[in-house]
């Protein structure tokens, strides 16, 4: 082989090396290449994740925030509304004279502030009536699904009275059994000496009857509002009604009228009519001690009751009985019952009505004036019968005249 061919192959397989060594390089420089992306494509995949993360606690972080936010303007708008507006809602007022039947209408006293709305009262509980008022037993029996409850005040030694009303306004048939039901209220005799014997009397008359409550009190005139406080806390633990009448045994009751009259305005609330007196020197408290009807200051320390039904009749309705027992604990007790039960209506903002069929005397009526009253005071016991006949004719012959709106009025 020549010289200078031998060179040649030589310069080529120097190329061929310098080739190889430039193709490893350029490979070597590759998989550098292929490295460094895959770097970088880890770390752009791992800074997109880290700004993922990142994003799920600042959303975390807001939704908690703005929650809290939420929270107290709820807060601050719910003191507001507690502020501003009252949270009570006030419930639908029915009218005692109804809505659907022919209205009763009544004039309403205590203008020119005489039966101004109550005033704050005490919480004190001045007296306990549980403790004050127990019951001498047989407790007297309640007819229930009574509408018309008469407690009548009597003394102890009203026999006959009791028994003349038994037989006249007061008694019942199987067409009115649940009507109307008569209870006396009468208290312990005095010691005297006929005390023993008016005592096993009284127990007589009691088992007999079943229409008698008797108190622990002793039977006088200034026990009187216990007596009727005694009457009205038994009614609502014992004998719930309708309507309750409050009246003396020397009064008579046209009942059949008045439960006629109670049964067009069974919706009644607030009720507490009776005869209301607009003389404001008739309700100055008396302080004379020489008095029959006077008054303690200690016992009432301002100069004039509130309006007030007299005593020979009032009617109210249940919610009105159970609000003035409700109420009386904390109102200390006075001896004059009428302007006492006219104390615990003008505490519940209960406004006394006066109806003029209501009534003080019992002379000068006619007779179809029996069609129309429903309370006539100061009748002897032996009137009670003659009354009771009148008032049923009356209702049989006196119709004309007046419309059938007119007999469902008070007036």
């Amino acid at each position: 082989m020549s010289l200078s061919r031998l060179r040649q192959l030589l310069c080529r397989g120097q190329h061929n090396t310098q080739d190889k060594e430039k193709k490893d390089v350029l490979l070597n420089n590759s998989q550098d290449e292929v490295e460094w992306s895959r770097y970088l494509v880890k770390l752009e995949v791992e800074t997109v994740m880290r700004k993922r993360q990142l994003s799920s606690r600042v959303i975390l972080k807001t939704s908690v925030t703005t929650v809290l936010l939420i929270c107290l303007l709820f807060l601050i708008f719910y003191t507001i509304a507690l502020v501003f507006f009252t949270p009570v809602i006030p419930m639908e007022y029915n009218d005692w004279r109804g809505r659907h039947r022919h209205k009763l209408i009544s004039k309403i006293k205590g203008g020119n502030g005489s039966h101004r709305l109550s005033e704050q009262v005490s919480k004190t509980v001045l007296w306990n009536m549980s403790e004050t008022l127990k019951v001498r037993f047989p407790e007297p029996h309640c007819e229930k699904k009574l509408v018309i409850l008469i407690l009548i005040s009597s003394s102890v030694d009203h026999f006959e009275q009791r028994k003349a009303i038994r037989n006249s306004w007061c008694k019942t048939d199987q067409n009115n059994k649940y009507s109307w039901q008569c209870l006396f209220l009468i208290g312990q005799p005095e010691d005297s000496g006929r005390s023993l014997e008016l005592t096993q009397k009284l127990q007589k008359e009691k088992g007999k009857y079943k229409d008698i409550l008797q108190g622990s009190y002793i039977d006088t005139y200034r026990n009187l509002t216990l007596k009727v406080m005694h009457g009205l806390l038994w009614a609502t633990q014992n004998c719930p009604t309708k309507f309750l009448l409050k009246t003396d045994d020397d009064c008579f009751v046209n009942t059949p009228l008045l439960y006629n009259l109670v049964l067009h305005h069974q919706d009644a609330n607030n009720l507490y009519i009776g005869s209301v007196s607009s003389d404001l020197e008739k309700r100055k408290v008396i302080r004379n001690v020489d008095n029959r009807w006077h008054v303690s200051e200690s016992d009432y320390k301002r100069d004039y009751y509130p309006s007030y039904a007299s005593g020979a009749g009032y009617l109210l309705s249940w919610d009105t009985v159970e609000k003035m027992v409700s109420i009386s604990p904390y109102i200390k007790l006075i001896p004059i019952e009428d302007a006492y039960i006219g104390v615990l209506a003008q505490a519940k903002n209960i406004i006394p009505s006066s109806s003029s069929r209501f009534v003080l005397m019992s002379d000068g009526w006619t007779l179809c004036n029996y069609a129309y009253l429903v309370v006539i005071h100061r009748v002897n016991y032996q009137e009670q019968e003659k009354l009771t006949q009148q008032s049923l004719l009356a209702a049989d012959t006196c119709r004309g005249g007046r419309s059938q709106g007119e007999m469902y009025t008070w007036n």
